[in-house]
């Protein structure tokens, strides 16, 4: 009798060590700092990368009577990259990398359908971010001023031209020009940018000219426009 109390006894200890022991085990495998780790990443942390895109129009006209420009139809479109810093509560620092297309559409006789100069550039972008409101985890509002580079990967001046003359085999004729010497390939812009969370209104001023000295004259620098960010 004795015996098989003992035996039982032993069993049921070793029983409830082995439980405990399990039961010790998954409680110690459990990190219970996982919820409680801030994050340095995101909308309005230390780190954020997004990006953006962005249509815009040429304000102004050219100063010369021999070349004008459309009225509101030469466009500027660009796509960005970006990545922003947070220093503090109200100012982050924003570096983006850019492609933009513009296309200046110029005045043409009746018998022209269009003649166009299209440029595509890569830029750099380093500006000042100020917030201003609450946000939270979101880009929130603010006011953005700084300046970039752009360099100019493609150029072509393209125009079209209609002619009605029955003893020509053809009703139009097309002529285009690339690689156009005439056009400097860095440019220098500062813009200014007040942003809604993703909505953003956009107003970029060229420092530099588009045409070098012997075009005899130069482009409007001021461009104003919309932005998306595709993070916001």
């Amino acid at each position: 009798m004795i015996r098989k109390v003992f035996i039982s006894t032993c069993a049921f200890v070793l029983t409830f060590s082995g439980n405990t022991a399990f039961a010790q085990s998954v409680v110690m495998e459990q990190d219970v700092n996982k919820d409680t780790i801030v994050r340095n990443f995101g909308k309005n942390r230390s780190h954020y990368i997004g990006t953006h895109m962005s249509f815009g129009i040429l304000a102004g006209q050219i100063d010369s009577d021999s070349v004008q420009l459309k009225d509101a139809e030469s466009i500027r479109f660009n796509w960005g990259i970006y990545y922003k810093a947070r220093v503090s509560n109200v100012y982050s620092v924003v570096l983006s990398a850019d492609y933009h297309f513009t296309q200046f559409d110029f005045t043409t006789p009746e018998d022209t359908k269009y003649d166009r100069l299209n440029m595509s550039d890569l830029g750099l972008d380093l500006a000042n971010r100020f917030n201003f409101g609450k946000r939270g985890n979101a880009i929130g509002n603010y006011l953005e001023l700084g300046a970039s580079i752009d360099y100019t990967v493609h150029t072509k001046r393209e125009s079209k031209q209609v002619l009605d003359d029955e003893s020509l085999d053809y009703k139009s004729r097309k002529v285009e020009f690339t690689g156009l010497r005439y056009v400097n390939p860095l440019n220098y812009y500062a813009h200014a940018r007040l942003g809604f969370n993703k909505f953003v209104l956009t107003a970029d001023y060229r420092l530099s000219n588009v045409m070098k000295d012997n075009v005899g004259f130069n482009l409007p620098p001021l461009y104003f426009g919309f932005r998306l960010d595709m993070g916001g």
